[in-house]
């Protein structure tokens, strides 16, 4: 199912960070330093889930993959550093200064 052309026409997210909101979900998922896989027919953007992602960090610092058929829509921020940026100016605005 991988073939030369798939892989050509896939965006290059190295180095950049990830928020992706899923079809049927709420929450984000964000990925850092992201790259596109197959797996099982499947294609997944996979990933380290960054330090702070979710509420209690217990995935912190761990590969994490989502199905890139499950993305609605996306931010894409050019690094970690500018990724934590916007989280910390999102938790300001929502009344949350952790």
């Amino acid at each position: 199912m991988t073939n030369k052309l798939d892989k050509e026409a896939l965006p290059d997210f190295s180095g950049k960070t990830i928020s992706m909101m899923l079809i049927d979900e709420s929450h984000s998922h964000d990925l850092s330093n992201p790259y596109f896989e197959y797996q099982g027919g499947r294609l997944f953007i996979v990933g380290i889930i960054p330090q702070g992602a979710t509420e209690s960090d217990w995935s912190g610092n761990q590969i994490g993959g989502v199905a890139w058929d499950r993305v609605r829509e996306y931010v894409l921020f050019e690094n970690l550093e500018t990724y934590i940026e916007g989280v910390k100016k999102s938790n300001t605005v929502q009344g949350d200064e952790t």
